[in-house]
This record gives structure tokens, sequence and C-alpha cells, in this order.
């Protein structure tokens, strides 16, 4: 099984290989310019987080939206990730009321398969300025939320792709490894 991740310039993306080979998975870091043949082996997709925002421009993400849209695997995305794919899915990206940066208590609105099993609140690592806002056009489920940001996870509509604000990767998000757990075991089904 194998699962890559994008590395997007995130500080937490070595991370998360490290913690999909914790979990018995093949993992390494890929570019966005990755082509799509290139990823025909895969089980799912990871695309980590960055220091940038999707509105300076959706080209410094290469061939992702094109990834997003086509791709028959799993994909997670994080954090800035997470925020392109809302932006793809028809939300809206916008500077947070109140940026997160620490500690943040996620509510789940909808468990869904990605966050079964981690009850109706845990606490997660954030660091973000930016967020998905939804626009009323959006085709995505917002899954959970903080009382900084209306979309901390989010699935798109008939296909397994998802979205969270949060660094799962990280220890200071104690239910990180069962969500990339859950992720894992949607991409062996």
């Amino acid at each position: 099984m194998e699962i890559p991740v994008v590395f997007l310039g995130g500080q937490y993306n070595h991370l998360i290989v490290r913690a999909l080979r914790e979990l018995g998975v093949s993992s390494r870091l890929v570019l966005p310019r990755i082509e799509l043949e290139e990823l025909e082996c895969a089980d799912g997709l990871v695309m980590g987080g960055g220091p940038f925002s999707v509105n300076d421009g959706i080209e410094r993400f290469g061939i992702l939206p094109e990834i997003v849209e086509k791709a028959s695997f799993p994909i997670l995305g994080i954090c800035l990730s997470h925020q392109l794919i809302g932006k793809l899915l028809g939300g809206e990206i916008i500077k947070g009321s109140k940026p997160e940066y620490g500690r943040t208590l996620i509510r789940v609105i909808e468990e869904d398969e990605i966050l079964s099993g981690v009850g109706k609140e845990f606490v997660a690592w954030a660091s973000h300025n930016d967020e998905v806002r939804r626009t009323g056009r959006e085709s995505f489920d917002v899954l959970a939320e903080s009382d900084c940001c209306t979309v901390e996870a989010l699935k798109t509509r008939g296909r397994a792709v998802y979205g969270v604000q949060f660094h799962v990767e990280v220890a200071e998000t104690p239910m990180g490894k069962k969500i990339l757990n859950n992720f894992v075991e949607l991409c062996r089904s």
C-alpha cells in the first residue's frame, strides 16, 4: 500500500510521511508538479500544509487541482491543502476573523468515515490565518467546526476527498493518528 504526501513547504509535511509509515503504509514526499500518471500505483494521497495563501494564486499548486478533480483514489488535504480543496469545490477562502495558532477544540458535526471514533469533541493543533467559508454553492459537506473556524473538516459530496484545517500529524492532536488511520482504511477499501 502506498500513500504519497505532497510537499507544499509546510513545516510538518515530513511528520505526515512518518505517521503513515508508523501505520504500516509506504509513503514519500512528492512535489506538486507530479503528474497524475506517476500516481497510478498510489492507493491514496495526502496533501500537506504550507506557508502561503490559496488566494496568492492557484498556479503554486501545480497539478493538484487536476488531481483533486480526476483522481479515483481517496485524498486528504491538511491545512493549506484543505483550503485548496474547499476553493476547488466552490467555497471561498477568507482571512480568518480570529486566526488559530495552537490548541483548538474541534466539534464534530458529522462523524463520517474520516472522523469515525474521535468523539463529539477533540483537541487539535491549528496553525492558519485563512479559512474556508461556505458560499451556498459549494459541493462539500462540513464535518467539523471550532469557535474560530466554521469549516474545520469537509468532505466532497460523492467522492472520498477530505480536508481538515488542523494538523493530524502532530502530537498536539491526540486523535490525529486515529484520523490518519481512518484515512488509511478508506484507501484500503
